[in-house]
């Protein structure tokens, strides 16, 4: 039996664009194919959260279906197109009065079935339970060859704390091919999960497993791809690329060569997928958005350097506009090593000193409010001037600016609301400073040069903003813990597990707890990992 799994990168509510980019592969497999699996709602992508209160693009979107079917019953009058979509019946309403909508899954032949997401995910970044509701029935269906396949969709499979369990009541129904069509966001760690999930089940019901994943950036997603074929006895059989489209053939009645060693050992080069996850993310954020020109404030530090050198390897040099601000406090160190790294990039670092701004807020400070900036306010007056620039650049070129927090500094509130903590989107928020450190240092091993001098990865970290100022923490020691605590460790554990004081953990904890509102106001952070800062992260400002 021969599968098409058509890995393909579609666009938000762009029903016109998806379903031609669906169509001109059913055009250029069809013939080839017994049957073409795309992921889970591939006609309008996902997430949709509150888009899908639109009722009239919901019906538009199902009118593809039957588009599409034609085309098939063209093509191929044996094909099978399996279609991730949102299916409803106006007949049925929620106790809103809104029309009940399901996550579903069009098996699209001669005529079309409906497979509803039986299981439907409520914690992290997943809403479903407030759009959907769950389907009640399993599918089964006939292929050529009168092989029996069926249905999941996407959690589905994750059954571990359900009390319904889709993929086992297959277990007695002589189902060959499971299909899993899904939307799972890239994390740190996600490969090895999935592989050991559809291993479990296909063996389990001893059936192939047929995962066929999403790819591209949505907001802060990134979606991996990486679809994979099982074989009843537990032998990795097919992975798509990673980070990519992909449109590969795998024919199950031939002898397994097994992936699994080769999908784990991807899985366990942490930076490099990262760095993938990154700049796909950033691509589709781009071309999905029509932005062409990128902003970013240069510090000669760690985190600025990790950004641009992640900005140069998608966009040409032209569209990157780098920009560095010095004031007295800056050292000529900084200087140095902000233009060696846009010269290692290729990029044009513009210089602006931004003392005279400054010294006319603090006039007038003097002179209308009756008072010198001091300390933290002549601090945070740089960072805002900083910010401001940026902005105003980006509005001329219109283009965005890249925030360059990480997430070491976004739990502890190191940073200045309206100044550095601008922008659009964070690259690398998602990484602790420990990680931006190593990183770098696999950046410039994996490159055999110094991409990014390695006096910045070397020298102490500042914020630059006082004399003598050096930030307040050993990140090699802290970083880990902090973010342990960010999300939910208790005090005694951390102080525990990295030997640490527990008067310290303490502090900590209560500085995380208190620059919350700074995270509510920050960049949306792109996840790399399975806990990120942002909507998958829900905590109170006050407590």
């Amino acid at each position: 039996m021969k599968i098409w799994i058509a890995q393909i990168n579609t666009k938000l509510w762009d029903i016109e664009r998806n379903t031609q980019k669906i169509e001109d592969t059913i055009r250029q497999i069809g013939n080839q194919a017994d049957v073409i699996v795309f992921p889970e709602m591939a006609i309008t992508w996902y997430p949709l959260n509150d888009l899908l209160d639109d009722e009239e693009l919901v019906k538009r979107q199902k009118e593809v279906i039957y588009k599409i079917r034609d085309l098939v019953s063209q093509t191929n009058e044996n094909l099978k197109v399996i279609l991730g979509c949102i299916d409803y019946n106006e007949s049925e309403v929620l106790p809103s009065g809104e029309m009940k909508k399901y996550n579903a899954a069009a098996i699209i032949g001669k005529d079309v079935q409906m497979y509803h997401k039986r299981l439907l995910p409520n914690y992290d970044v997943f809403f479903e339970q407030r759009y959907f509701a769950p389907g009640t029935e399993w599918l089964t269906f006939k292929i050529a060859k009168d092989l029996k396949w069926a249905m999941t969709i996407c959690e589905d499979i994750r059954d571990d704390n359900y009390e319904v369990k889709p993929v086992q009541e297959y277990a007695n129904k002589d189902v060959d091919v499971i299909f899993n069509i899904s939307s799972s966001p890239y994390g740190v760690g996600k490969m090895k999960k999935r592989l050991n999930l559809l291993r479990k089940h296909a063996e389990s019901v001893w059936a192939h497993m047929v995962y066929v994943n999403q790819v591209g950036g949505q907001d802060e997603l990134v979606f991996d791809g990486a679809s994979m074929v099982m074989t009843p006895d537990g032998c990795l059989q097919h992975v798509s690329k990673r980070f990519q489209e992909d449109i590969s053939i795998v024919d199950t009645n031939k002898m397994c060569h097994d992936y699994s060693y080769d999908a784990l050992t991807e899985d366990q080069f942490k930076y490099s997928n990262m760095i993938d996850a990154m700049k796909l993310w950033l691509k589709d954020y781009l071309a999905k958005t029509g932005i062409q020109d990128v902003v970013i404030g240069v510090s000669g530090g760690i985190d600025s350097a990790l950004s641009l050198y992640i900005l140069s390897q998608v966009l040409p040099p032209e569209r990157i506009h780098a920009i560095y601000m010095p004031t007295k406090y800056n050292s000529d160190e900084s200087y140095t090593l902000s233009q060696q790294l846009a010269d290692n990039l290729g990029v044009h670092l513009q210089v602006g000193e931004i003392n005279d701004l400054v010294k006319s807020f603090e006039t007038f400070g003097e002179e209308k409010l009756g008072k010198k900036p001091e300390w933290i306010t002549h601090e945070n007056i740089q960072a805002r001037i900083r910010g401001m620039i940026l902005m105003n650049i980006a509005n001329d070129v219109k283009g965005m600016v890249i925030n360059n927090s990480n997430k070491t500094e976004l739990a502890m509130g190191y940073g200045t609301l309206y100044g550095d903590l601008i922008g659009w989107l964070s690259l690398i928020g998602d990484l602790n400073k420990r990680e931006v450190y190593e990183m770098a240092q696999y950046i410039n091993s994996h490159n055999y040069k110094e991409s990014i001098p390695s006096g910045i990865i070397t020298r102490k970290a500042s914020a630059e903003l006082a004399e003598w100022q050096v930030d307040p923490f050993d990140y090699m020691k802290v970083s880990d813990a902090i973010e342990e605590l960010q999300f939910g460790a208790s005090v005694q554990d951390v102080a525990e597990k990295y030997h640490l004081d527990i008067e310290e953990v303490k502090a900590m904890r209560k500085r995380i707890k208190i620059n919350e509102f700074k995270i509510r106001q920050a960049p949306p952070v792109i996840k790399l990992k399975e806990r990120s800062v942002g909507i998958g992260r829900l905590y109170p400002i006050v407590e």
